[in-house]
């Protein structure tokens, strides 16, 4: 009696350990993605039908299976079936991704998907009605077992998602944790099998640890002739955060030596690594230009740090800054990384969090808010802007920054930003940063309830023409149709939408700049 009990034990520890492997795969399974797809709608839409499908096909399948037959042995060698396809994710994920990597995002992301992460899910779905079935002894017990069963299921997945987003993601990255809970799985299964008296697991032991082909992997050696200098690379929930050096072709001042801020390898932050105090995307010079009307001791809020262009552009005009800034490690790195002031005010929170909770007036309110390709919807609508609107002071204005596009299909998220903020603001112009063409540029929306003058404009930058009169710089908006254009609200969410388009092409620029070419130089895409 009392060895069936422990038995009974060891299985909803089975139950709780495959729970915690589905949240486990899923997370990780997103965080491999990132490097090369991005982190669009796309790729979490396909991460959660892929999820839930594959789980679907295992809840079938074991249900088949657990009807024929009710086997201790056969569920254990599943457990660990599933654990060596955990444990592989990283190298067949990097394997299929490098071949998908040409494919559209949608196409790409969904291959890959069902490559590396439905395996193992679909392996975790079937051990769920094969549990239940072994622990149900008579007909009636049978809904009681299936909620204890998903109930220890359900909180191994909890307790796996806070662990691997808050510590074991932001700590030691996706390969480590990945390799190190997958053989844990596997001895699990193995001494398990062991206890049933299965010697022939003692042999597959002795084979795991004689053949282990991941401790001859090593890390890329990086050397300084290289083309890309990793400096810094950290996996988090919040993304992959990189800091590089590398030759950098500017729009007017030539070849420059840069350090870079990516995200899940997308441009953040191109500082020249000669003059750190500047940026080397000639675009961001806008911004400071725009801001230059205010006097000095102005107060101004930015939301989205990066590597601190913005703040060093402020604190040369002198004004009283503020800065909001969701992830703790682009703090670090800015300071260690970027040369910004270790006494800045940098607040760590979510943006829209702060504009709820502060009571502090500002005259320049700054969006800079793209995390990778993407920007955060929930900033950009009627209600925030309403907020937006009650933190400035009355000839204040805000300024945000968003993708180039304007015109046909793919300008529709930025005709509908504009559309939002006419809602909220009198005045709203559209700065066009020089550029061959939408692609190549950044559209800075803005919005004030004043009638404000760009015309003498006071603000200069090394080698870089002095633009003094900003205006020559706004889209003419009589030319464009808003016709379609949404006013974006919180309780229509529908701006992720909108934007994929534009977002997909960032990305393939993206891949092309930064993921091919660390393809090439044998640099990791995730650690």
């Amino acid at each position: 009696m009392e060895e069936k009990k422990f038995t009974k034990s060891l299985i909803l520890f089975i139950s709780f350990i495959e729970g915690g492997a589905v949240m486990f795969t899923e997370l990780i399974g997103a965080k491999v993605v990132a490097p090369f797809f991005g982190t669009s709608l796309y790729v979490w839409s396909s991460a959660l039908g892929i999820t839930l499908g594959s789980l679907a096909i295992g809840y079938y399948s074991g249900g088949v299976i657990s009807k024929k037959m009710k086997n201790l042995n056969l569920l254990l060698y599943l457990f660990m079936i599933a654990g060596f396809l955990i444990l592989l994710i990283p190298f067949s994920g990097k394997w299929i991704m490098l071949n998908t990597i040409d494919m559209s995002v949608q196409t790409g992301v969904t291959i890959s998907m069902l490559v590396f992460l439905a395996p193992p899910l679909v392996i975790c779905g079937m051990m769920s009605p094969m549990i239940i079935n072994y622990l149900t002894d008579q007909a009636k017990m049978s809904g009681r077992i299936s909620g204890l069963v998903y109930s220890v299921s359900t909180l191994g997945g909890i307790l796996f998602t806070y662990l691997t987003g808050f510590y074991l993601l932001p700590v030691f990255g996706i390969i480590k944790p990945t390799i190190i809970f997958g053989t844990l799985i596997i001895f699990m299964g193995l001494i398990l099998l062991l206890l049933n008296k299965k010697y022939l697991s003692l042999t597959m032991l002795l084979i795991l640890i004689l053949f282990n082909p991941f401790s001859k992997l090593k890390k890329p050696e990086i050397t300084q002739n290289a083309y890309y200098v990793i400096l810094y690379d950290s996996e988090g929930l919040l993304g992959q955060v990189k800091v590089i050096e590398y030759m950098y072709q500017t729009f007017e001042r030539g070849a420059k030596r840069a350090r870079g801020l990516l995200v899940n390898n997308t441009g953040q932050t191109i500082m020249d690594v000669a003059n750190p105090q500047y940026s080397l995307w000639d675009y961001s010079f806008f911004f400071p230009n725009a801001a230059s009307i205010y006097p000095e001791k102005s107060d101004a809020l930015i939301l989205g740090l990066g590597g601190g262009t913005l703040y060093k552009q402020f604190e040369r005009l002198k004004f009283n800054i503020d800065v909001v800034e969701l992830d703790e490690r682009i703090r670090d790195v800015a300071f260690k990384y970027f040369a910004v002031d270790k006494k800045a005010n940098i607040v760590i929170d979510d943006a829209r969090h702060y504009l709820m909770t502060s009571d502090k007036k500002y005259d320049v309110i700054t969006f800079d808010l793209f995390l990778s390709e993407t920007p955060p919807s929930h900033l950009l609508t009627v209600e925030c802007f309403e907020r937006v609107n009650e933190l400035l002071n009355e000839k204040g204005m805000l300024m945000i920054n968003f993708y180039g596009f304007l015109t046909g299909d793919i300008g529709i998220a930025s005709r509908s930003v504009y559309a939002t903020l006419k809602e909220s603001f009198k005045y709203v112009d559209i700065c066009a940063t020089p550029a061959k063409d939408e692609h190549s540029r950044n559209l800075i929306f803005i919005a004030s309830q004043s009638d404000l003058d760009f015309t003498n404009t006071n603000y200069s930058e090394p080698d870089l023409t002095v633009v003094t009169n900003l205006e020559k710089y706004f889209v003419n908006t009589s030319e464009i149709d808003f016709s379609d254009a949404m006013v974006l609200t919180d309780d229509c969410p529908v701006l992720e939408n909108l934007y994929l388009d534009a977002a997909i092409e960032w990305r393939k620029s993206s891949n092309k700049i930064y993921c091919e070419n660390f393809i090439k130089q044998n640099i990791q895409l995730f650690k």
